[in-house]
């Protein structure tokens, strides 16, 4: 490093992406900041990676997240003729260069500079490294390289894929550990005729949970969950230290209905919100603090209100809570009762054993239909050992005349 980039640069490469816990953050921001002030273009792509939140920068840092002063030192990148900041710029969503053009001088073509680039790589630069092997990995070459469409054949692409396999090797080689979950995908998806190695997609991840980057820490730790969930545990909390933020929903698992680490549901609760805060529209969060306020237990009231509410924004685009959704509509549980809800919900979904039961109760009891009691009885045969059939059967007598209430 050095070589390539002003030391400051290579100062924030180090303590930003390769190895953000070195507690040099904020040097590293202002080194970057003093460099791009002095129009070394370089410096002005790395600093707005700084600004384009968690997908350009570790949340850690605790960065600002504002696109508009992103993109105010990125088109600066462009004008200060960064072939970095040239070929950096077009990966970035919403992003539309001042003068419409990606294309600065020195540089006449996209050719130009992914040649300048593609040199930088190998000769070391392993941020360009990184850059080059996204390129292979999500077609951007086929522009850089003006490539026609029509040209672009499975041979090419399993070509691109090697390609970006060698450069993210490198790039774990030199430290950066951006890229390891792309090439974990190249290698397991079994696309483009790439072998599957499962063995070193393993070795991938222990190697980034090595690096502390959290989203492999949860992935080893779902890894040994099964045969040492204590281990998983410590694992997953290392994750969440360092910043994966959906690692949440892993950890309460662990501590709701048969979790490995026994039922604590106020803290499976906890993480489960954590996780809804975090991503607000998480589906799978939704579901499990609406069966835990469903059902409650030690420590946890039942809150049937707000599982009516969670469940009723998921509905459409989820069916594993119909059954307490439809329970609600049922019982009048956070809402007034409507049977014909009820029996609308549970009929998407009879395997399951609430929703079937539900419309047992719905047929027997003649809720909001003519009762059927014979065709509630089917329902409730398919789950004969369950709680609320045997109660409900002691209400019901067959009779050579067929079934009657008791």
């Amino acid at each position: 490093m050095g070589r390539i980039f002003d030391d400051r640069v290579d100062f924030a490469i180090n303590n930003i992406w390769i190895n953000p816990w070195s507690g040099n953050g904020e040097k590293a921001l202002r080194l970057l900041t003093e460099a791009a002030n002095e129009e070394d273009g370089d410096a002005c792509f790395f600093l707005a990676r700084c600004y384009f939140g968690p997908s350009f920068v570790n949340p850690i840092f605790g960065f600002p997240e504002d696109d508009e002063l992103g993109f105010e030192w990125l088109n600066k990148g462009l004008e200060y003729g960064s072939p970095v900041a040239m070929f950096g710029a077009m990966r970035v969503g919403g992003f539309e260069p001042k003068n419409g053009t990606f294309i600065y001088p020195p540089f006449t073509s996209h050719r130009e500079i992914w040649d300048k680039v593609e040199e930088m790589a190998y000769s070391g630069e392993v941020f360009c490294q990184y850059m080059i092997a996204n390129a292979y990995y999500y077609g951007d070459c086929i522009k850089m390289l003006n490539i026609p469409d029509a040209e672009v054949n499975l041979s090419m692409v399993q070509g691109w894929m090697y390609k970006a396999i060698e450069l993210y090797e490198k790039c774990i080689a030199n430290g950066l550990g951006l890229g390891i979950q792309n090439l974990i995908n190249i290698i397991t998806s079994g696309d483009y005729g790439i072998p599957v190695n499962e063995k070193r997609a393993s070795e991938l991840r222990h190697i980034g949970a090595d690096m502390k980057i959290g989203a492999f820490e949860r992935q080893v730790g779902q890894e040994i969950e099964k045969e040492n969930p204590m281990e998983a545990v410590e694992m997953y909390e290392r994750a969440l230290l360092h910043g994966d933020k959906y690692v949440n929903y892993y950890l309460g698992m662990m501590y709701t209905y048969n979790g490995k680490m026994g039922v604590n549901l106020p803290k499976a609760l906890e993480y489960f919100e954590s996780e809804l805060k975090y991503d607000p529209e998480s589906i799978r969060a939704k579901n499990r603090i609406s069966e835990i306020l469903f059902y409650g237990g030690e420590g946890v009231q039942t809150d049937y209100n707000r599982v009516f509410r969670l469940l009723s924004e998921i509905y459409n685009e989820n069916d594993w809570g119909s059954d307490m959704l439809g329970t609600c509509y049922l019982k009048g549980l956070g809402t007034p009762v409507n049977y014909e809800k009820a029996r609308e919900i549970f009929s998407k979904y009879t395997a399951d054993a609430l929703n079937a039961i539900g419309l047992g109760e719905i047929y027997c009891y003649g809720l909001g239909v003519p009762q059927d009691i014979s065709r509630g009885m089917k329902y409730f045969d398919r789950f004969p050992n369950h709680p609320r059939v045997i109660e409900n059967k002691r209400h019901f007598k067959k009779t050579l005349f067929g079934w009657k209430m008791v």
